[in-house]
């Protein structure tokens, strides 16, 4: 797995240098997008689970759909705080807290690093962040992002399913 992240994050170096002779950052711009798709389908994965199954689990020793929620926020806020240079926002609302304030912790923690991705400037991805005790490249924090937000949404696309829910992402959508 490590050697995939690291050459995701050669691979994002290497996209990132013409994207410097640009007014535009398109790394940042796609970076966005992804996370735009994400939050869609986070957010409506949240909203779809009914409050009194948050508690759920697929298997005892894994965690709950409240946790997944929960977890994700936390994610989405360290990551992007390593991006932005900011102190992380709180998650202040635990894992058993009520569905709406977790889908409102979830969704500002989207707003936080959309405006985290307007910082990104391509010269700096080598830079070291602190990360897990380690020194980690702000390249290596973005493909590890992208790479969380779809095991996140893996896991509460399973957890929907087996409470009898389709996944927004798997739902028909109207005709154009």
């Amino acid at each position: 797995m490590r050697s995939v992240v690291t050459a995701l994050a050669g691979v994002v170096l290497m996209a990132a240098a013409p994207a410097r002779a640009q007014e535009s950052n398109a790394l940042a711009q796609a970076v966005a997008t992804e996370a735009h798709s994400n939050e869609t389908n986070m957010v409506s994965a949240a909203e779809a689970m009914p409050a009194d199954k948050y508690g759920f689990k697929a298997t005892p020793p894994q965690i709950s759909f409240g946790d997944l929620i929960h977890h994700a926020a936390q994610a989405n806020n360290l990551l992007c705080s390593l991006l932005a240079g900011e102190k992380a926002p709180e998650t202040s609302v635990p894992a058993t807290g009520s569905k709406d304030a977790l889908v409102a912790q979830m969704k500002a923690s989207f707003a936080f690093c959309d405006a985290a991705f307007k910082k990104i400037d391509p010269a700096t991805l080598a830079d070291e962040v602190p990360m897990f005790g380690r020194k980690m490249t702000k390249a290596w924090v973005i493909v590890h992002m992208a790479l969380d937000w779809g095991d996140h949404y893996s896991q509460a696309a399973m957890m929907l399913r087996l409470n009898g829910i389709v996944p927004p992402s798997s739902q028909r959508r109207p005709a154009k």
